[in-house]
């Protein structure tokens, strides 16, 4: 065994003890929430904003382990309409699976995968993307209403038919009412995707949501 193995050893060892009375004492926590969101795509080839929306429907559940990291998945559904000159309306459904870990009191760092799929009668295509961030949560002194920030990058972005984007990010903005194991909340949310160019322009891609949100929590 090399000194980098026994380092390692030793480090998953006391890793291990120190999270042991943790493990034993601390609690864990269910949540399931509700999603409807208003979702606006818009997509800029070169000519001209091409835009379509509509509403979203999806379900979250969580789990809270220790009161420090969170594991969660999530599943919606919808449909976007276009008014766009041959554009067709599209199926949008999406799964996504996400892990955030508490910092500080106020801070939590994040990370996910998000699996899309828009689908019309003639075409599918795919998006798989991979989201490392961080939330910030601001409670209003004793209040039950707290704000909350989101950003990330997006350093993984596969799109069937498309180059990866040069640059890709998310960020959110919302405000959450608790009382005893209810909460609500209302975010606004948007995603950035700016492609390279090919010879025909860049391609520019945005999604931008509203979601309301209501979770029930068990402990």
């Amino acid at each position: 065994m090399t000194r980098g193995d026994q380092a390692t050893l030793a480090f998953g060892l006391l890793l291990a003890l120190s999270l042991a009375p943790a493990a034993g004492v601390g609690q864990i926590a269910a949540s399931g929430t509700t999603l409807v969101s208003f979702v606006e795509h818009r997509v800029d080839i070169g000519y001209g904003v091409e835009k379509s929306s509509g509403p979203l429907l999806g379900a979250e559940g969580a789990v809270d382990l220790w009161s420090r990291l969170a594991l969660r998945i999530r599943a919606a559904g919808g449909s976007l309409s276009t008014q766009a000159v041959g554009a067709q309306d599209r199926d949008l459904g999406e799964l996504g699976i996400q892990a955030s870990v508490v910092a500080v009191r106020w801070l939590a760092l994040r990370g996910g995968a998000t699996w899309r799929t828009y689908s019309t009668a003639i075409a599918r295509q795919r998006w798989t993307t991979v989201e490392l961030g961080a939330e910030a949560r601001l409670d209003f002194a004793t209040s039950p209403v707290r704000g909350v920030l989101r950003a990330g990058l997006l350093p993984v972005v596969s799109v069937e038919g498309l180059p990866g984007p040069d640059v890709a990010l998310t960020a959110a903005a919302g405000i959450e009412y608790s009382a005893r194991s209810v909460t609500g909340g209302l975010f606004y949310g948007l995603e950035r995707y700016d492609f390279p160019d090919q010879g025909t322009g860049r391609r520019l891609e945005q999604v931008s949501t509203l979601t309301l949100r209501l979770s029930v929590r068990r402990q």
